[in-house]
């Protein structure tokens, strides 16, 4: 081997390696971005989660009749005494003690807010550092048709809520998950 043949091995060996190098680096940036990404769509899946354990029904779900309930109306075969509406009844929140109880009451829920000075989870714990910083969350519900079932019934309570969570952050594009959730009480549709 010759002086030029070992000088041309130096060469193509720090090529390959400043190549091996650039590719890791490139490789752990995505790997880092691919957690930063995961992170934030558990948060969205989280508070999907969280909506979709509620239940729907024609009457709040501290009413006597929650169960059985055939109308909205207050009478024999409807609800004892609270009808629910779009929004949390007075007091209730996702966090303390009269915590929401309805799918209804999700509605223009959104992080930080009351409750919760930035990013938290179900416990109300704050959720601090990583992908979470400045991110903001936010729950739409709002009354959908949907597979044939009017969005309102002749009473004029939704029998059809479209649950959408957004999470955003800055320099990200939003997560956004979508579901439907369709009357169960007295029976599912």
């Amino acid at each position: 081997m010759t002086l030029v043949d070992a000088l041309v091995l130096i060469v193509l060996v720090g090529v390959l390696a400043g190549g091996n190098t650039l590719l890791m680096s490139r490789l752990a940036d995505a790997a880092a971005t691919t957690a930063r990404e995961l992170e934030l769509l558990q948060l969205a899946s989280g508070l999907m989660a969280e909506v979709a354990a509620m239940p729907m029904t024609f009457c709040d779900a501290d009413d006597a009749n929650v169960a059985t309930a055939q109308a909205a109306a207050i009478l024999a075969t409807g609800c004892a005494t609270l009808v629910d509406a779009l929004g949390p009844e007075a007091g209730e929140s996702r966090f303390g003690p009269q915590r929401f109880d309805h799918v209804s009451d999700w509605v223009g829920y959104a992080m930080p807010g009351p409750g919760c000075a930035g990013l938290c989870d179900a416990s109300g714990t704050l959720l601090v550092g990583g992908a979470l910083t400045g991110c903001s969350a936010r729950v739409s519900v709002v009354p959908q048709a949907w597979a044939g079932i009017a969005a309102i019934d002749a009473q004029g309570q939704a029998q059809v809520l479209q649950v959408r969570v957004t999470v955003d952050c800055p320099g990200r594009a939003a997560i956004v998950l979508e579901s439907v959730r369709v009357r169960d009480a007295p029976n599912r549709t």
